[in-house]
């Protein structure tokens, strides 16, 4: 005999709530899943529950189910009620949404005369049925899990009923949650990186030294011209140190600013380089063989990327000046002071200062390593002594997705900035990782290889970009990538998943 009151638990909410302690309504589910077993067993149907319209919409911080239940065709007695309970549930995390009933003539008057009625009640036979939604808040163990409906025959006059229509039925699954199933790409490309007999590397720098005025005597009243020079010999001191560094060649270049004769600046810029080699010979242990001089009398280039930095005023027509390949290099700073007479001062006084320096460039070449534990314990100590090669080594040694494996490649992408190989693994390191942002900047220097463009179709599809993904997917193919096929299909799926706003509605009615 069923009991005579609701089982919806007491003062039920008009928004959703979770009533994992609900004894009451844990019981009927957990009343269901035993019976599931019995009915699987058994080979028993599952009674047809008469909804329709079923519609599962996830948003941000949402998720709002829709359903529809008409107040016809219902083979139930007067004095009986058909509840619905539709709940979200992944292994041992459940919601449950308000329930919805359905009932007999004898049993409506019953809830609306004691005022237990749920926020969903219709009476068979009037004709209106229910619009039911409901809207739970979202929870991270929803990005996946499953919609289901929960339904039982409850008689509210305290006997033996000839029917029990939904007794024991199982939970159906109506819908399945799948938003956190990301981009599963058929394979992110690395490219081995190219092997060579020998390690070269470069260290430069720059040093602003002041000299004495149209002189090329270092100005030792400026205090700063000790720590300038300094540098250099800090930088040389540096691999000097390393004991697996060899020093091939000290390169120097003095500059001059763009005043005064072209043939002075000449010879300012050429001796003030050979009074740099000569401090730097003396306070360091190399010998004279390996360094190397070359000047520039006049910095235009430094002037013209100040200007870039620094926009004002008349700075667009300086510029112009200044790329203007027809005026003789002779005479360029006479013209100069001469064009933009206002503008002149100002530089002469705060910008030329800075276009009087010299910079200098220590190349070295370092031994190589073989054994990928010597290679580990480079990285850690002096990771600027690995090349490329021994640094894919090292990646490749840890487990693919791992944070020393993507720890390793991107640390190659700053070594080597500019070369689109170390750019390329640290973006497919970076996107197996989940960091598309780090992927898309590293993607900006990966070259117009196919292997780039697969990546970036990857990537885009990712994003949600699948039409730009395909794309670079046809790109790819064109220029001999092997398995865009596989990554069509693949974006396909995602494209599917993504439109339905992760959804996947298993049957609308039932």
């Amino acid at each position: 005999t069923r009991p005579t009151t609701t089982w919806a638990p007491p003062n039920l909410p008009s928004t959703s709530s979770t009533y994992s302690n609900t004894s009451a309504i844990m019981k009927i589910y957990i009343s269901c899943l035993l019976a599931a077993a019995v009915l699987s067993a058994t080979g028993a149907g599952i009674p047809r529950l008469n909804i329709s319209n079923l519609a599962v919409l996830k948003s941000d911080n949402s998720l709002t189910i829709n359903l529809k239940v008409p107040s016809s065709g219902w083979k139930i007695k007067s004095n009986q009620k058909v509840v619905f309970l539709p709940v979200v549930v992944s292994g041992s995390d459940t919601v449950m949404l308000d329930p919805l009933t359905v009932a007999g003539p004898r049993a409506w008057f019953y809830e609306v005369r004691n005022g237990e009625e749920t926020p969903f009640l219709v009476k068979t036979g009037n004709g209106k049925g229910i619009e039911y939604s409901r809207t739970i808040d979202w929870q991270s163990w929803m990005e996946r899990s499953a919609v289901e409906i929960l339904a039982d025959t409850i008689s509210v006059c305290g006997c033996d009923d000839d029917l029990n229509l939904f007794a024991g039925t199982i939970p159906l699954k109506v819908a399945e949650l799948n938003t956190a199933d990301m981009f599963r790409a058929p394979r992110f490309r690395y490219e081995v990186p190219g092997d060579t007999l020998e390690k070269n590397f470069a260290l430069s720098g720059r040093a602003n030294i002041r000299f004495m005025v149209n002189k090329t005597d270092i100005d030792w009243s400026y205090a700063g011209n000790y720590a300038e020079l300094d540098s250099i010999l800090a930088s040389i001191n540096k691999v000097k140190g390393n004991p697996d560094a060899t020093v091939r060649e000290i390169s120097l270049c003095g500059y001059a600013s763009p005043e005064g004769p072209y043939t002075n600046n000449v010879r300012l810029a050429k001796g003030r380089t050979e009074v740099v080699k000569e401090y730097v010979i003396k306070h360091s242990s190399f010998p004279e063989s390996i360094y190397k001089t070359s000047y520039v009398p006049e910095d235009w280039d430094g002037l013209r990327q100040w200007l870039v930095n620094n926009p004002e005023p008349g700075s667009k027509e300086m510029i112009a000046f200044i790329d203007n390949p027809k005026v003789p290099v002779e005479t360029k700073n006479d013209l100069f002071r001469e064009r933009f007479p206002q503008a002149y001062p100002g530089l002469l006084r705060e910008v030329y200062p800075l276009l009087r320096h010299t910079d200098y460039r220590i190349t070295y070449n370092v031994r190589k390593y073989y054994d990928v534990e010597e290679i580990r314990r480079v990285m850690k100590v002096n990771p600027r002594n690995l090349s490329q090669n021994e640094l894919y080594l090292l990646a490749k040694s840890y487990p693919q997705g791992s944070p020393e494996y993507l720890e390793v490649f991107t640390l190659a992408a700053r070594l080597f900035p500019d070369d689109t190989t170390a750019n390329l693994n640290a973006a497919s390191a970076s996107m197996n990782a989940g960091d598309l942002s780090a992927a898309a900047s590293y993607l900006q220097r990966a070259g117009d290889s196919a292997k780039a463009e697969y990546s970036r179709g990857l990537l885009e599809a990712m994003n949600g970009d699948f039409t730009l993904a395909r794309s670079y997917m046809e790109n790819a193919r064109i220029l001999g990538s092997d398995d865009v096929d596989e990554a069509l299909k693949e974006i396909a799926r995602m494209e599917e998943i993504m439109l339905s706003g992760g959804v996947r509605i298993l049957q609308q009615e039932f």
